[in-house]
């Protein structure tokens, strides 16, 4: 039933979306001179914390193994999910908090590679913030926490993982998160002008945000969730699918584990074509900051991608305390091979 339902909506995205090819008749070939299978990959926008795979595309790492990979970008977390279960994509790029309504529901997804090893989350601090609350780059990781108590902060969405992750942060430093606000500023630009104008004392969100709020002198980047030793180790953007298509399409799967493997190496050891590669993505963006953001971001790609147990109960525990903002209202099962798999990784680089 759900698979019908949202069948609907991934038939309206795909005239929709701006970054797929949904329909293109295009034939491209493979160094080999082969016909490139075309896979589909659902995103819930434009995010920098999964270059690797974006990297993956330009570098032709895809091609190599004979994929034409496609983009099906934007609608959030709820438009990944009608895309993958009506089949109009059959790989998702997101968190895991994607797909947990749907494994509550019934759905067999099974996540076969990880993009990030830490929770990418920064939260940018106006100046005048900074100053009332005599607060620096050089204060203790504790008083940054503490200056979150009575802040208002801009996110994307009230309730959104910006919102869950910044209030567990705050209790797991016993810090009440009552007086902590959130308000709904969507994209960089956004949440940058609020800080600007006065309505939010700062912003949560993934690298570019910070550097940017930094360059016009608006904000400083004070905390970096990451540092905060339970989001160092959790699994973060992810790479999905329903579990009968890759037993189905094995092959397949290995190819596209194997490509942004590649995409994940690359990024770590060159940042600076990385971020010229992947400009186009993010318009508007200086490449400087984009390459100084991916430095930022190095030690997030780990591996190949590998994944743990620990890391997937630290992504979906704050979920679960804060279920009346993120809906996630089930606990499942995070021993490996059930929701989450390293056999494809270890298949294609052990």
């Amino acid at each position: 039933m759900l698979r019908k339902k949202l069948g609907v909506l991934a038939a309206i995205f795909c005239l929709a979306i701006t970054m797929s090819a949904c329909g293109q008749e295009k034939k491209e070939e493979s160094s080999k001179g082969e016909e490139l299978e075309k896979i589909t990959f659902a995103e819930p926008a434009r995010i920098l914390s999964v270059a690797p795979f974006y990297v993956a595309i330009e570098q032709g790492f895809f091609k190599e193994e004979g994929i034409e990979a496609k983009i099906a970008s934007g609608g959030g977390g709820a438009q990944v999910i009608a895309s993958l279960l009506s089949g109009e994509a059959q790989f998702a790029v997101s968190g895991p908090r994607s797909m947990f309504a749907p494994l509550d529901k019934g759905e067999n997804l099974v996540a076969i590679q990880s993009l990030n090893s830490a929770l990418t989350f920064q939260i940018t601090f106006s100046k005048k913030y900074i100053k009332a609350k005599g607060l620096s780059k050089d204060s203790p990781f504790e008083d940054k926490v503490k200056a979150l108590a009575s802040s208002t902060i801009g996110t994307n969405l009230v309730g959104d993982s910006g919102d869950v992750y910044a209030r567990y942060l705050m209790k797991l430093h016993n810090i009440d998160p009552k007086d902590f606000k959130t308000v709904k500023l969507s994209g960089d630009g956004s949440k940058i002008g609020g800080m600007q104008e006065g309505i939010v004392d700062g912003g949560v969100a993934s690298p570019p945000m910070g550097l940017h709020a930094e360059g016009k002198e608006v904000g400083e980047i004070m905390i970096d969730m990451m540092e905060e030793p339970m989001y160092k180790n959790m699994a973060w953007e992810v790479v999905f699918a329903d579990k009968d298509y890759l037993e189905k399409n094995h092959e397949t799967s290995l190819k596209v584990v194997r490509a942004i493997g590649k995409g994940m190496e690359f990024t770590r050891d060159h940042p600076e074509e990385a971020a010229k590669s992947i400009s186009p993505y993010f318009e508007g963006v200086d490449v400087d900051i984009l390459e100084k953001s991916l430095i930022g971001l190095k030690d997030t790609f780990k591996g190949y991608g590998e994944m743990n147990q620990e890391a997937w109960d630290n992504a979906q525990d704050p979920l679960i305390e804060y279920k009346d903002l993120s809906g996630v209202t089930k606990e499942q099962d995070t021993a490996e091979d059930v929701i989450w798999t390293n056999k494809y990784i270890d298949e294609v680089f052990k």
